[in-house]
């Protein structure tokens, strides 16, 4: 995954020597690189912010990664399994129903970008990045996970056989999850940058059951 390397000691990549780093300037380094990527553009971006937050040499930032862009979809990366990690492991998929599934994650995901809201605009930001240097490396990130994500955790446990026959279809599992996932990224979108101390969950969830509900009678038994 790494281009450029480093043989202070073989096989060590950039990645390696900053995963060696111990955790509370790990932690310091993440948090720094986060505030400044969640709220810029990759282009305006300051590395010279980052090492000044991190309290570090700008030569130990680019030892660790190299270059602005490493640092960056390392980060990318990081967040999004640490996320998906702290999401996924809660689901209970017992029901095999697809919209009752996508409310857990929906509840969940709420729930996280209310206690983690710099990761959750970090991540937004990347989604919406537009720089030539990372934007295609984002998507191809983004797709991989998602086909990871669908057929390792979702997809295969759901029951097709609780729809109705004529929507037991992939195009119908695809409506599905944009229709309430479009509906999640709307919310996150509208309280980008807010303080989210009092972020309403519960009020949120009950307005999503509605749309839920539309759902389940249209397409299940």
């Amino acid at each position: 995954m790494w281009s450029i390397y480093i043989f202070a000691r073989k096989g060590d990549t950039m990645k390696d020597f900053f995963e060696k780093l111990d955790e509370q300037k790990k932690e310091r380094i993440l948090n720094a690189a986060i505030t400044e990527f969640a709220y810029k553009k990759y282009e305006d971006a300051s590395t010279n912010n980052i090492v000044t937050a991190a309290q570090i040499g700008k030569g130990m930032l680019f030892h660790y990664f190299g270059n602005k862009k490493n640092l960056y979809l390392y980060l990318y990366r990081y967040v999004r399994e640490v996320m998906d990690k702290e999401i996924y492991s809660q689901i209970d998929y017992e029901s095999s129903v697809f919209p009752i599934i996508l409310k857990q994650l929906a509840k969940l995901k709420l729930e996280t970008f209310k206690h983690h809201p710099g990761i959750t605009d970090f991540i937004a930001q990347c989604n919406r990045e537009t720089s030539p240097e990372v934007c295609e490396d984002i998507q191809n990130i983004r797709k991989e996970r998602k086909v990871k994500l669908r057929e390792d955790i979702v997809y295969k446990n759901l029951n097709m056989d609780l729809l109705k026959p004529e929507f037991r279809n992939q195009q119908t599992i695809k409506l599905i999850r944009w229709a309430l996932d479009g509906y999640i990224a709307d919310i996150q979108n509208s309280y980008k940058g807010q303080n989210l101390e009092e972020f309403p969950v519960d009020e949120i969830m009950k307005d999503y059951d509605s749309y839920m509900d539309i759902i389940c009678k249209a397409f299940y038994l």
